[in-house]
This record gives structure tokens, C-alpha cells and sequence, in this order.
């Protein structure tokens, strides 16, 4: 499989980095007890005191490799990128090596020594992995085993340009086979035409290919069959990257049951654990949302009441998860049958249908949380795509490819458009780009993230 030998490379960066960490502990002991850069009041304590914290500091960097995702960074070619990862993933390892070292309660240790510690961690993490982004980049365009990619249409150029690009993989494409002779002749993106499909079985053994991609449009399927039986005797590795460019991808995977593999083109990311995961957080900080914000939910409710005639909640048809329809609730910030005349809208600025409470609770978005009570109920999440009205969803869908995408997960309070500044009158298809990529990127700790966002920016264009 490909991908193991890129697991080979990140086995090899987690046993280098725990020898820096190694070394950065000791060194850091060193320089504190022996270089006497900051005085030393209470004696210099026994190495075997400090060494036996070693194992605390394996223990701890195993989670933070792997949240900070530093198998991936570490052969991304750019040095800013991988900085910040290691600033960031030494930062958390010292709050959890702290955790855990409170409860080695034999000796006091020294907060000089984990100041230290800090400093050569940056240091030896970050010089390391520039250069092992080094070694390995030398290893993929020198040692690595030959690739030949059969198709040159979209999808055939994706493959070369992720090849190109991860080195750490250990292969090194060396050309393309295309149906016939006239199609970009030359090459393409400095990749030589070795020939057409014809000659697979000559440039195979003349190129000592050692890796066949087979990435053929939809139309070309049919030489598949063929091609594969051309070559089924020599000594190649054969993979298929079937093509659906053509297709709405999300979440894209294989699975595979009782050996039979299946495609997932497009499934929503939230189920088993993850999904869990949301629906506990969702029904704990509603509810506890709902209970500290009671005070002020009473106070706008009076204020919508005194205000103007009517009802203080508003229900609204909204469509959520899978294109199921829920009763929205709001606090009811307009005057009573405000679209009879005009039909279902947008809200715009000054809008001339709100009340004046209404205009001051939009304003600060506090119309929304009676929401908090559909959260709790499950017909949304704290975070996710806002929900939208059917009215204008029968019409966006037509308009705007992948649209109804966005219902894969449950429709939220606040999203990731939203505290990036998409909201109301601005680019729906740019809304629509940042709600896709928050599906394919979720994860709880994202969802975090965005409330967090959230509580510190607010909601932008708001009204």
C-alpha cells in the first residue's frame, strides 16, 4: 500500500523526536545546575530526580504528535507552517508534562529547567524537521521506485501533482501514457509522453517501472480491462484512481464489507463516535447556556412584548439535517405579518419591518437564543451551516452547485462562514465554500474552535 510507507517516514520522526525531547531534558538539567546562568539558592538537586521524569515526557508528547499533527507538517515545504506547529505542539506537550508531573510529588522541581526545556525544544523539533523535509525530499527524487501514470486528462494530472509533492511516498513519477499520439504532445507540467496506451507493456520493461496509476477519465474506462491484462505478467504494483471529478465529492472513502469494496462519494462525516461527541456537547452547553442566560431571556422577552404587539417568539420553517424541516424559534424582532406585502426576503440593513427592540437584539444577535432551546431538542447544533428556509433553498439549488451538500450535517447556531464574515447579504457561494470545507475538516476539537471564534469576534453583517 502507498500509504504505509508514508507511516514508515512518521514512525521514524516520533522515535527521532523523542531522542531530542531526551536530549532537551537533559541539556536543559545542565544548564541550570551547571552553567549557573540564574543563581542556585537550594543546591543542585540529583540527576536520577529529573531522569525518572523522562518517561512522563514520552508519555505526554504520544497525544500531542498526534493532535498537532506533526507527521503531516513535518514534510510540508514551508519552514513558517512547520514553526508554528512546533510552537504549538510544544506548547501543549509543557501544559500536560506539567499535569502529569505535579503527581511525582518526591521532589520540587525546577520551573527554570521546564523554561529551558521549552527553548531547546523550539530549537531541536524545528531544526529537525527541516532536515528530515531534506533527507526526505533527496530520497523521493533519488531512490525512489519509478511511477509511470496511465491517462493524462484531470484526474491523471492531480495524481502527478500529488506525487510531486510528497516525497516522503518514495515515488518518483517518470511519465504518462495517453490514447493516442496527438494529446499533449511533448508533456505535460515538465512530465514526458512515454508513448499511448499501446505501448504499457514496452515502456514498462524499457522504463523498469515499478508502479503502474491507472487514472483514466469515465470514457476511458473501457480500456481498463485491457490494459491491466497487457501487463498482468511482469513484476508492477497496479493502482486505480477512479475518476469522479465530474461528481459532488464529500467525505469521500472506501470501505470495504465482507470483501466487497465501496466507494463513498458523498456521506456526511458525523457518525459513530464523532457524532456522539457533538450531540453530548450540544445538549450540555445548551442547557447550561439556557440556564445562565435565563435572566436575559426574560428581559428581552418583556421588552418584545412591551415594544409592539404580538407574540414575543417567532417560529419559522427552517431545513436541516438530511433536508429534515424543523420550527426555527427566535425571539420576534418584526411587526406582525411584516411580509404580507412582500413576500419571504432577506433582512437588509435599517430593515424598515423590524421593531425597535428587534433592531437592537439583531444587532447583537440576541434574537437567536431561543435557539439554544432547538439545540437541546436536537433540530440543530451549536455549530454547523445555518439553516435556511425551503423557499430559498428550492431556488439555491438550482442556482448554486453542491449546495444541498451543507445539509450532510446538522445546521447550527454559528459556523465557520459565519465568524469568517458570511452573513446575510454577502457571497452565498463563498458561504457555501466555507460550509463544505467545515464538513470535510470536522472534527470536535474545530467545533471548539469556531465557538470559541465565536464568543470573541461575534457574528459579522449582522442585521
Amino acid at each position: 500500500m502507498i500509504g504505509k510507507r508514508k507511516e514508515v517516514w512518521v514512525g521514524i520522526l516520533f522515535l527521532l523526536d523523542l531522542l531530542f525531547l531526551s536530549l532537551s531534558w537533559v541539556l536543559s538539567y545542565w544548564w541550570r545546575f551547571h552553567i549557573h546562568i540564574v543563581p542556585i539558592t537550594k543546591g543542585v538537586p540529583p540527576f536520577g530526580a529529573y531522569a525518572v521524569l523522562l518517561v512522563a515526557v514520552y508519555i505526554t508528547w504520544l497525544p500531542v504528535f498526534h493532535y498537532a499533527r506533526l507527521g503531516e507538517t513535518s514534510l510540508v515545504h514551508r519552514k513558517r507552517v512547520v514553526f508554528l506547529n512546533v510552537l504549538k505542539a510544544v506548547s501543549l506537550h509543557l501544559l500536560l508534562f506539567v499535569a502529569v508531573a505535579y503527581f511525582f510529588k518526591e521532589y520540587k522541581y525546577s520551573r527554570v529547567v521546564l523554561f529551558y526545556f521549552v527553548f531547546f525544544n523550539l530549537i531541536f523539533l524545528y531544526l529537525e524537521r527541516l532536515l528530515f523535509m531534506k533527507i526526505v525530499k533527496h530520497y523521493g527524487k533519488q531512490v525512489g521506485e519509478s511511477l509511470l501514470v496511465v491517462g493524462a486528462g484531470d484526474m491523471g494530472r492531480q495524481v502527478v501533482s500529488y506525487f510531486r509533492g510528497r516525497p516522503e511516498l518514495g515515488l518518483r513519477v517518470v511519465g504518462f501514457l495517453v490514447k493516442d499520439k496527438g494529446d499533449s504532445a511533448g508533456g505535460i507540467e515538465e512530465i514526458p509522453i512515454l508513448g499511448t496506451y499501446e505501448d504499457l507493456p514496452e515502456v514498462v520493461q524499457g522504463y523498469q517501472i515499478k508502479h503502474v496509476i491507472f487514472a483514466l477519465s469515465m470514457e476511458d474506462q473501457v480500456y481498463l480491462g485491457p490494459l491491466m491484462e497487457q501487463i498482468r505478467e511482469e513484476l508492477v504494483d497496479i493502482h486505480i484512481v477512479p475518476d469522479f471529478l465530474r461528481f459532488y465529492i464529500l467525505n469521500a472513502s472506501i470501505e470495504e464489507l465482507e470483501g466487497i469494496p465501496i466507494i463513498n462519494v458523498s456521506s456526511s462525516p458525523l457518525y459513530g463516535w464523532g457524532r456522539l461527541e457533538k450531540r453530548a456537547m450540544d445538549i450540555v452547553v445548551s442547557a447550561a447556556a439556557l440556564v445562565i442566560l435565563s435572566p436575559l431571556m426574560l428581559v428581552l422577552g418583556m421588552a418584545v412584548k412591551l415594544n409592539s404587539e404580538g407574540p414575543i417568539f417567532y417560529r419559522q420553517e427552517r431545513m436541516g439535517f438530511d433536508g429534515k424541516r424543523f420550527d426555527i424559534l427566535k425571539f420576534r424582532s418584526m411587526y406582525i405579518d411584516a411580509e404580507r406585502e412582500t413576500g419571504a426576503i432577506w433582512a437588509r440593513e435599517n430593515d424598515p419591518r423590524t421593531t425597535r427592540v428587534g433592531a437592537f437584539m439583531r444587532r447583537w444577535n440576541l434574537d437567536e437564543l431561543p435557539q439554544l432551546y432547538n439545540v437541546l431538542r436536537g433540530d440543530m447544533s451549536l455549530v454547523g451551516p445555518r439553516p435556511e428556509r425551503p423557499v430559498f433553498i428550492d431556488k439555491f439549488k438550482k442556482d448554486i452547485p453542491r449546495y444541498m451538500l451543507r445539509h450532510k450535517v446538522k445546521t447550527g447556531i454559528t459556523g465557520w462562514a459565519q465568524v469568517n464574515g458570511y452573513r446575510g447579504r454577502t457571497s452565498l457561494k463563498r458561504r457555501i465554500d466555507y460550509d463544505l470545507f467545515y464538513i470535510e475538516n470536522w472534527s470536535f476539537w474545530f467545533d471548539i474552535k469556531i465557538l470559541i471564534l465565536t464568543l470573541v469576534k461575534g457574528f459579522k453583517n449582522a442585521y
